[in-house]
């Protein structure tokens, strides 16, 4: 099985960036994601340092962050077509991080978050849990905060998204997902990376969920673009899902509301009216992230309504 490793690590979703990888339709293969660059190492306590050590990296520019690993080329891949990620396993590492980062959170200037100053912690991971103290654990559920395609003109730094994918920092985008993105470039160029063992939603405290690294096995397919379509899908077994980012985040909400409406309009033989009354009942949407440069929505319909 090929497999993309963090030998090559890009900052930014580009149509220049070096081919790292090629790939077929259909094929399955492996991606390898870098750990977040984390707090210096003198600063872990140290019955974790040891670990975390082993995980972590200080190659990554201090200033940049979400690294992708490679640019991977699929055969066959062109603009218009769509691309769709299906995500078989995510494996992460057994050490991860989350920090505090005071003004730059989702609540600058309430509760005094200004004056508390940044904090971090790091966590073990063993046995399908994270141990966040002596008392609690929470149950790993491990996410790709980054999906993404080569955008259409200009390269966008991965603590973007919108239309190519990007930074979405969406906890459905995990195992059993299916992620679908307009193509705008021969070959796709996907990036992944930013896993995460954990994220709350919102991912308020500004420094993630639990950052971390590991193994993505993924396979590509390829299809025609749906004339109605300008956003990412998201699709499991158990939902149709709909996604923007942009700010204010009632304008992020508007958008993926419109991607949903004219997916029932042009797939599921509803009326525009009706499909607004169908989601007034039936809609699930939230803020997946609330600290990047744009806010993350997505909108939800169970599939056992859709008949």
């Amino acid at each position: 099985m090929k497999k993309a490793t963090t030998q090559t690590l890009y900052y930014e979703h580009s149509a220049n960036n070096a081919i790292t990888m090629q790939v077929r339709p259909g094929e399955w293969f492996q991606v390898e994601t870098q750990m977040n660059r984390g707090p210096d190492a003198n600063l872990v306590p140290d019955d974790i340092r040891d670990l975390y050590n082993q995980y972590r990296s200080d190659n990554q520019p201090i200033d940049k962050g979400n690294a992708s690993s490679g640019c991977i080329y699929v055969e066959g891949a062109k603009s218009g077509d769509l691309l769709t990620v299906h995500i078989r396993d995510i494996e992460v590492h057994p050490v991860g991080w989350t920090r505090y980062g005071g003004s730059t959170g989702a609540m600058p200037g309430y509760l005094g978050s200004s004056n508390i100053g940044p904090q971090f912690r790091v966590c073990r991971i063993e046995n399908n849990e994270i141990i966040w103290n002596n008392k609690l654990r929470f149950p790993v559920e491990p996410m790709l905060g980054v999906v993404g395609v080569a955008p259409s003109r200009e390269a966008r730094h991965n603590g973007w998204a919108g239309e190519w994918g990007g930074n979405f920092d969406i906890q459905e985008v995990t195992t059993g997902a299916r992620i679908s993105i307009p193509i705008h470039h021969e070959g796709a160029l996907l990036h992944i990376g930013d896993m995460h063992a954990r994220q709350g939603d919102g991912e308020i405290c500004g420094g993630g969920g639990i950052e971390t690294g590991g193994t993505a096995t993924i396979k590509v397919e390829l299809s025609e673009t749906p004339t109605e379509m300008t956003w990412p899908r998201i699709e499991n077994d158990q939902y149709i899902m709909t996604t923007a980012c942009e700010k204010p985040a009632e304008d992020a909400f508007r958008i993926a509301l419109s991607e949903m409406i004219l997916w029932l309009e042009a797939s599921y033989e509803m009326s525009r009216g009706e499909a607004y009354m169908f989601l007034s009942q039936c809609l699930e949407a939230r803020v997946t992230q609330f600290v990047n440069p744009s806010y993350t929505y997505i909108a939800k319909v169970a599939k056992r309504y859709l008949i």
